[in-house]
């Protein structure tokens, strides 16, 4: 609902700073239609002579041993494609905020960190993407820690601050569904958490472009939304696009998470998925919980505007005020079901339940075919099917009410009866 929404994403706030006023024309805007990707730039590092580019940011966490927490090292900056982190920043006291004036530069071997015994950094108007900034730090005397000890060099780093906030998140397909994650497990000891921001946007419309067979996307960990102007073009994207929204049971969405989930055309949700609300804070300076009621930041696009696109009035208006009343900036409060309902965030149709209910009697009468239990209900019109990938099956019921199956353990494309047949069978037993 407002920037800076997830307290896991405040580290960003050293890399941003108040939108400047430009009269250059050549300079892009960051959003400019739904029709276009958005624009960011990537930034660089140049370490012992060799320069690569860096394109995107998230807070990297770091598992040290089986038994111990997850430690917070700080700000990771990754290549378009990298499993690893190309650096991380941190300083050597919690929470490991980056500070460029005391910056451990941690290249991607953990055991051959770099620490700089001279920082300097400088901060210059983008030239490619109006109201954005570049930042440019030079690591000077740099010592390894690991195997690199006693070797020093010199490093060059460059940040647009369009990356700090184009976030981590990720989009994977797996059997027709999409799923979309800001908490992405990078391996055994690295996970990587952010928000949603200019790389979600991208990664839903070439979703939306390159795979228009898929109707179904699924939130699992999203942590929130570190830019909230672009997470709202996102969720436009895709309404416009006519996505369902659907939470796992094991799905736990938070602050910009939900702004999201209420875009899906169908919003869906499985017992034991958690979905947190809390206020939107400027840069930790206001909350919106502690505006009047008319204030006109209420009304900025983000805010009421959209979420009243999303869910129709009343209930945007109710439900934006239900948030930010919830709980504080750095708190969090779990929504239940009867809550989400009453703000109209799931979609109610009786007639899916009878459908989710013959699914399910399907599964268990014919568990042979109809295998792993509980897949997902997902709507292609004229369709509300499941597939099941295991034994590559299919049952649906379409909106004429016929129930059909498909695979090779039934012949290819066979019609079974009518729901209300097996509603009153269903209903008898």
């Amino acid at each position: 609902m407002h920037t800076l929404k997830n307290t896991l994403t405040v580290l960003t706030l050293l890399l941003i700073t108040i939108p400047k006023a430009y009269s250059d024309d050549s300079l892009v805007k960051e959003f400019v239609s739904l029709n276009e990707k958005a624009n960011y730039e990537t930034g660089h590092i140049t370490f012992n002579g060799k320069t690569t580019d860096l394109s995107f940011a998230g807070r990297l966490l770091f598992k040290k041993d089986d038994q111990a927490d997850i430690q917070d090292l700080g700000l990771a900056i990754f290549s378009e494609e990298a499993l690893l982190p190309v650096i991380v920043m941190s300083t050597s006291d919690k929470p490991f905020t980056p500070d460029f004036n005391e910056m451990h530069i941690n290249l991607p071997d953990m055991d051959n960190g770099f620490i700089c015994s001279n920082v300097s950094y400088q901060e210059k108007d983008s030239t490619k993407i109006v109201d954005h900034s570049i930042y440019t730090v030079m690591g000077q005397n740099c010592s390894g820690k690991g195997n690199n000890k006693g070797v020093t060099k010199d490093i060059s780093l460059t940040i647009p601050s369009s990356v700090a906030i184009a976030g981590s998140s990720r989009v994977t397909l797996k059997e027709g569904i999409a799923y979309l994650n800001t908490n992405i497990k990078l391996n055994e000891h690295y996970v990587l958490t952010g928000g949603l921001g200019t790389r979600a946007y991208n990664q839903i419309f070439d979703l939306i472009t390159n795979s228009p067979e898929i109707t179904t996307l699924v939130e699992q960990q999203i942590s929130g939304s570190i830019h909230d102007e672009i997470n709202a073009q996102t969720g436009r994207l895709i309404r416009k696009a006519g996505i369902d929204i659907h939470l796992e049971s094991t799905s736990h969405i938070a602050s910009g998470g939900v702004d999201l989930f209420i875009s899906g055309k169908r919003r869906t949700m499985d017992e034991g998925a958690m979905v947190g609300v809390h206020s939107w804070t400027d840069d930790y300076e206001i909350e919106g919980g502690d505006l009047p009621v008319d204030s006109p930041i209420h009304y900025e696009d983000q805010n009421i505007p959209y979420i009243t696109e999303m869910l129709g009035s009343p209930a945007g208006k109710d439900f934006y005020f239900f948030a930010i009343n919830a709980a504080p900036a750095d708190g969090m409060y779990d929504m239940s079901r009867a809550e989400m309902e009453s703000l109209n965030m799931l979609t109610p149709d009786a007639r899916e339940d009878n459908i989710k209910a013959l699914f399910a009697w399907a599964e268990e009468k014919y568990a042979l075919s109809f295998a792993p239990v509980s897949a997902i209900v997902q709507r292609k019109a004229p369709w509300l099917y499941v597939y099941y990938p295991k034994t590559k099956s299919y049952i649906g019921v379409n909106d004429h009410d016929e129930v059909w199956v498909s695979g090779d353990q039934w012949g290819g494309f066979k019609y079974i009866n009518t729901l209300s047949h097996f509603v009153k069978t269903l209903t008898e037993k």
